[in-house]
This record gives structure tokens, C-alpha cells and sequence, in this order.
């Protein structure tokens, strides 16, 4: 994790900023994991909040002292940094031989904590994980103090800047005993950081940042326990003494500049607080808590909201040991994934698990593991032990999410089931196997429906490789001899021309690594808004299957757009080779420019041109293609498709909708993309993931399943598949 970290108290000096060195050293040598960078104002800026010195320019200085030291003793300041492993400002740098190369270096600003954080997250090094800002010599409880402090000024400026999470630490000390020996400092940064990790594990998404007030008491350590609390919403008074009057010696005027006549001297009255009248006599603020010699953590917003829910104690425990028998969750999806941060938030928030990185660092005892990663991360072995391992993914699901696959499931199921939806809700489909182009005539021969229906030379199709994703290999085609140019052009070798020109055609695919082929009717029809300039679009609705098996569908769809205006097929105007026809056509984000993709996401629910009455029927039909679709999967080819117990998936189903309101499925998606629904509509996955979690996985960690309110969730089976239809 990098962590930068800052203050309002400066440098390590004894007077003012004593607290600082240890909490460095005790994270250097107790968290080794930990790549921290300091940067801290040059010399005190306490009571200063989020301020920036506008107009000024910055500089930086350099000081370095030992890991080890018991002192505030120091190397410098230097104008620029004295050894290797720096941060990367200069082209080169010297090494200082005289400093040890694993001394502390500390950068020094000429500026505020919020102005050392700003160009922190902006001008040093990659993207921090966290700033910690502190530890503040004193408290930061109560609107009087909060609201002034530099330290949570410093922790406000990192979320505003850089939207980078942020906590803000204060050491309160009491009968004004403020300095203490480095053995209570050292215990007081170990409980520190245990409420520091445990925050960072347990985010709340209504949080931005966070103000955690530490007692600075003899008996701080593993047992001091640790409450979420709300700001005091306190009242002040003046916090000077004046006005002072120095009055000139003679009676002429004199320059302002040479004489300070009246002055008001800083002389805070710490005791003259009390209550607002929004104070809640029953309700225990942060004062009330560090006052009990408790550790008190404030949920805040970047704007000086509190968050009001976030209450009572934090499980911290009385030790960091982490036992064999201790549940865990496993996220082996890098930090950096779309889907990792609502994923982690609302595990925190439903299971009091601990997070971690790699399924080798969970407990060997009989703790339970929930694992969310890709398919290929699995422990295949601990998935038999359906009691203590949960994984996000089915193994075998091929039946489904394997176009051709699909459409034998589908057309196996309707050939015993008439009466399913998936009769109507599926366009005429037929597979190929084709190794290379010059074999589609014999391919053809083997399936001769197909070729009686292309001969009528009456109907569009669209051409698909079964295994391919993101548009790659789609055709629109309507004869045979299309058919043949398509394929016959997806084995042509691009030529220097292209090449040189950068007309390659990326959306190619090489016929015989994918051999299966499923050629579909095309839907001539397509509902299109006028709002959204009659583009064609697909309904990308994603539905989750919990163990074996409830089928749940999330109903905050999305609507995916095509980049161009729906133009109906002209067979003498259309090429199926040429890719600039297919824009108005494909649906697919992935085939839009950057700069376009915001358009081309809206949420289902919110769109303007149908109807409620229209939306309902449409998500009622999803609800029953849903259910059809898991059941024929069950009871037509078992073997490719096989719910666990101890495992559940989300998958991303793909619905055109014709201008009748008539749904039909497209394909379905294991692992969906869901980057594609963009930042503006992130909150739709948050929610998503949470109902996910609360459905899925927290079941899974207690002992009796507790009823759960899912909001956007609609449960469309519930079946086992050892009963056979």
C-alpha cells in the first residue's frame, strides 16, 4: 500500500511536532509492505484547516534521520534530496555517503498540510492508495476544533484534489501531559494503525475521509476499544485577548508600517465551550468518547457532513493475530479493476471479515473463504469443501454462455417445451464448424436448412463467432455469396498498403481458431428512441445464480447504444465487408470512440421514449427469458452446465428489443465488462455488488440465513438441478 503521509505540527521537533517521528518508525518497522513518503510543512501550520498560500510558488527541503532514533535529531535541510531512492523529481541525483541509505528522508514544503498533499498526489510519484495526516499533537473533537485543524484539512484536501481516501489521526492528551515517553508513543501508533487498517478494509461508501482521535494514556494498547462517533456540534468564544494598545511616545502620526498600535494577542480559552442547539442530549459525540479514554472515529464527508449511521463499537479486538479458524474474503482482482472498490465496500459492510490479496495468506484452520477472482485463480481442490469455500464463478457453464452452445440448449428445450417464452424470445439460429474459408460450401452441405433459407434470399443475417467477444468477427450478410466475402476476408492477409495507410481491419478473427460459427437471423425492426437519435440499442441486464440454484435478476438495467443512426439494409448499397456500414447495426461499446462512450450508456429505467406501462412488460419478459434459460440449461445438457452449492456468478445477458416491445435474447456473458457502464453510472454497480453480497455471500458466513431486503433484486427460480423435468 503507498501511503502518504503529512501534518499540521512540521517536522520532527521536539516542542512542536514530538509525535510524528515514532508513528514514522513504528510503520517503517512494523509494516514493511507499506511504501510511505512524508512530506509535512517546514515549520508548524496548526489552525490553518484546508488553506492554500495563494500566489505563493513552493520549495522543497530534505531532512533525514535515523530509523532507530530516540530523538529528534536530524541530517540537513538540504535543497534537494541526498540519496537513491528518493522521490523522482530530478534527472539525477547525489547520494550523500554520509547518510545511511535507510535513513528517514522527510520533505519539507514551505507551505500548508493541505498544499504538501496537493502536490503529494499530484507532482511526486504513481497514485497513492491513502494519506494519513497526523499524528496532531492534541485533539480534533468538536466543530470548533475540527473545522480549524490543518491535520483534517490536510485529509479533506486529499479527497477534493485527488478523490484519494484519507485519514485524519490526532493524538489527545489530557491535564495538558504532552510529552510522553517513546514506549507510550510506540504503543500508541500500534493501536493507531490497527484502526487505520481496519479502516481501510471496512470503507464505508458514505465516508470520504475519516478523523480518528487517539488517548494518549498510559494504558493505550490492544485493549482500547474503538467507537464511531458524530462531531460535537459545540459553540466557542473568542480566542483572543484585547484589544493591546501601544500608543507612540510623541504625538506625531506615524507610518503604519513601523507601528503595530493596536493588536489582539492569541489566547484561546479551551474551556469556554458548549452545546449547540442541534446538540442530542442522549447522543455521545467524539468528545464524549475520547473524554471515556476511548479511541473515537468520525465518519466524515469532504464538505463537513458527518455520517450519522456509522455508530457503536469497532471490532477490532484485542490483538492483530490473526487466528487459523478466522474467515476471510480474497479479492485476487487488482485494486485498480472497475469493479474492486464497490466490491470491497460492500463486503465490509455486510461481513466482519478482514480483506485480503492472495488466496495463500487465508487461514489453513477451519475459517471460511470467500474468493472473488477470475476463474483461472481458483483453488479447484478447496471448491469440493462446499462448506468453508466460496468462490464467485461456476466451472462448468459452457451450455450457456458459448453461443452455439446456446442456441442447441435453447432449441433442445423449446423442441420438449412449446409453450416457452424462449420460443419466440430467441431469432432462427443455425451453427457452423468451419476450419477455413474455402470450406463454407461443404459446411453448408452438412447443414442444409441453413442453406435452403439463405438460398430464399429473402431475409437479412448476422454471422458470429461463437467464442469471440467485444463485436469481433460480426457480419451482416443476406446471400451466400456474402456469406463467402465475409469469411473469405476474414483469411485475406492485410496488405502493405493497409498497413502503411493504418486501414487494418482489427476487428478480424483467424476462422480456424474458432471454428464455430452460429449464423442468426437478423432483426429488422429494432425499437429506437427519437431521444437518442433512432440509434439502435441492446438491453444489458445482469443476472446472478446463487449455488444450486436461485436465479436473481438485477432490474437497474442498462441501455447500450450504437454509435451511428439506424439505416435500414439496402442490398444494393450494403457491403458486408465494409466495416463503416456496421456502426448504425452493432451495439457494442467497444467499437465507439472514447469521447463517444458517455453517450452510449443510459440506464434503462430513466429512458424518456417508452412508456412505464412498455418498460414493465419488457422487464417482466426478461424475467421469464431468465428463468427458461437457467432451466433449459439444467435439463438439456447438464454436463456443460453445472450450479455448485458453494458458489454463485453473475452473468451479463444481452436483450434486443423490436419495435413491437418483443424481447429477444442475444447471448450471455460470463465475467461481464463492467467497466462499460461508465463512471456517471458506477452507483448502479455499487448497488449491484451490494445486493449481490447480501443475497450470495453473507449467507454463506452465517449460521442461519437471515432475511434480506433486495431492493433491485427479483428472484425468478428456485429449483435444484438433480430434479429432472
Amino acid at each position: 500500500m503507498k501511503v502518504l503521509i503529512t501534518n499540521d505540527d512540521g517536522p520532527l521537533n521536539t516542542q512542536y511536532s514530538p509525535y510524528i517521528r515514532p508513528f514514522v518508525q513504528y510503520i517503517l518497522q512494523n509494516r514493511p509492505d507499506w511504501q510511505i513518503t512524508v512530506c509535512v510543512p517546514h515549520v508548524q501550520k496548526s489552525w490553518i484547516g484546508k488553506a492554500h498560500i495563494a500566489g505563493k510558488h513552493l520549495s522543497l527541503q530534505f531532512l533525514y534521520s535515523k530509523r532507530d532514533s530516540t530523538d529528534d535529531s536530524y541530517w540537513g535541510p538540504y535543497i534537494e534530496p541526498q540519496l537513491r531512492d528518493s522521490i523522482e523529481l530530478f534527472p539525477e541525483q547525489k547520494v550523500n555517503e554520509d547518510i545511511p541509505a535507510d535513513a528517514i528522508e522527510w520533505i519539507l514544503l514551505d507551505g500548508t498540510p493541505a498544499s504538501c498533499v496537493n502536490i503529494g498526489l499530484h507532482h511526486f510519484e504513481d497514485k497513492y492508495d491513502l494519506v494519513i495526516s497526523g499524528p496532531n499533537v492534541g485533539r480534533n473533537t468538536s466543530a470548533a476544533y475540527i473545522t480549524s485543524s490543518g491535520t483534517v484539512g490536510a485529509a479533506m484536501e486529499a479527497v477534493i484534489c485527488d478523490d484519494t481516501r484519507a485519514i485524519a489521526l490526532s493524538w489527545a492528551f489530557f491535564d495538558g501531559r504532552k510529552d510522553v515517553p517513546n514506549e507510550l508513543m510506540e504503543r500508541a501508533s500500534a493501536r493507531s494503525v490497527d484502526v487505520i487498517e481496519h479502516l481501510v478494509g471496512n470503507w464505508s461508501t458514505q465516508a470520504d475521509l475519516y478523523s480518528v482521535n487517539v488517548p494518549l494514556i498510559d494504558s493505550i494498547g490492544p485493549e482500547t476499544e474503538a467507537y464511531y462517533a458524530p462531531i460535537w456540534e459545540n459553540r466557542w468564544t473568542t480566542i483572543y485577548n484585547g484589544p493591546k494598545i501601544n500608543r507612540p511616545v510623541n504625538n506625531d502620526i506615524e507610518d503604519g508600517n513601523e507601528s503595530k498600535m493596536i493588536s489582539f494577542e492569541w489566547m484561546p480559552d479551551f474551556k469556554g465551550h458548549r452545546p449547540s442547539k442541534h446538540c442530542d442530549p442522549d447522543v455521545k459525540y467524539d468528545m464524549d468518547i475520547i473524554e471515556e479514554r476511548r479511541i473515537c472515529v468520525t465518519p466524515l464527508r469532504a464538505a463537513f457532513h458527518t455520517v450519522p449511521d456509522l455508530v457503536g463499537k469497532l471490532d477490532l479486538g484485542s490483538s492483530t493475530t490473526r487466528s487459523n479458524d478466522e474467515s476471510v474474503a480474497v479479492l485476487t482482482i487488482p485494486r485498480n479493476s472497475y469493479i474492486y472498490e464497490p466490491l470491497q465496500q460492500s463486503i465490509a459492510r455486510h461481513l466482519h471479515i478482514p480483506i485480503l490479496d492472495t488466496l495463500d495468506a487465508a487461514p489453513s484452520g477451519k475459517g471460511k473463504v470467500f474468493q472473488y477472482g477470475d476463474y483461472e485463480d481458483f483453488d479447484l481442490d478447496r471448491v469440493m469443501d462446499s462448506q468453508n469455500y466460496l468462490v464467485n464463478s461456476y466451472i462448468y457453464r459452457k451450455a450457456i454462455i458459448r453461443k452455439h452452445y446456446l442456441s442447441h440448449t435453447i432449441q433442445r428445450y423449446v423442441s420438449k417445451h412449446p409453450g416457452s417464452i424462449l420460443k419466440k424470445a430467441y431469432m432462427e439460429s443455425y451453427t457452423i464448424d468451419l476450419d477455413y474459408a474455402e470450406f463454407l460450401d461443404d459446411a453448408l452441405d452438412e447443414n442444409w436448412e441453413l442453406r435452403q433459407e439463405l438460398e430464399k434470399n429473402d431475409r437479412w443475417w448476422i454471422v458470429k463467432p461463437s467464442m469471440s467477444d467485444k463485436a469481433q468477427g460480426i457480419r451482416v450478410f443476406k446471400t451466400i455469396e456474402d456469406l463467402q466475402n465475409v469469411f473469405d476476408s476474414f483469411d485475406e492477409e492485410d496488405t502493405d498498403e493497409e498497413i502503411d495507410e493504418e486501414t487494418v481491419d482489427d476487428n478480424k478473427i483467424i476462422i480456424s481458431q474458432l471454428r464455430h460459427f452460429i449464423i442468426q437471423e437478423y432483426m429488422a425492426d429494432p425499437l429506437l428512441l427519437p431521444s437518442m437519435g433512432n440509434r439502435k440499442f441492446h438491453i444489458r441486464c445482469y443476472i446472478t445464480c446463487k449455488g444450486d440454484l436461485e436465479v436473481y435478476v438485477y432490474d437497474r438495467m442498462l441501455a447500450l447504444f450504437a454509435p451511428k443512426p439506424f439505416s435500414a439494409l439496402d442490398s444494393e448499397e450494403y457491403s458486408p465487408t465494409d466495416l463503416d456500414k456496421l456502426g448504425c447495426h452493432l451495439t457494442n461499446t467497444c467499437l465507439q470512440s472514447d469521447a463517444d462512450k458517455d453517450l452510449a450508456v443510459m440506464e434503462f429505467g430513466n429512458l424518456t421514449d417508452i412508456s412505464r406501462e412498455d418498460k414493465s412488460k419488457i422487464i417482466e419478459q426478461i424475467h421469464m427469458i431468465a428463468k427458461d434459460i437457467f432451466l433449459a440449461a439444467l435439463n438439456v445438457d447438464r454436463m456443460n452446465f453445472q450450479p455448485l452449492r458453494n458458489a454463485f456468478e453473475t452473468f451479463g445477458f444481452d436483450f434486443l428489443v423490436d419495435s413491437s416491445f418483443n424481447v429477444k435474447i442475444l447471448e450471455i456473458n460470463a465475467y461481464p465488462d463492467f467497466k462499460q457502464t461508465g463512471n456517471d453510472l458506477k452507483g448502479l454497480i455499487y448497488e449491484l455488488f451490494d445486493d449481490v453480497v447480501k443475497t450470495c455471500v453473507a449467507p454463506f458466513f452465517q449460521e442461519a440465513e437471515e432475511p434480506q431486503n433486495i431492493s433491485n433484486f427479483t428472484k425468478v427460480l428456485d429449483t435444484t438441478s438433480n430434479v429432472w423435468e
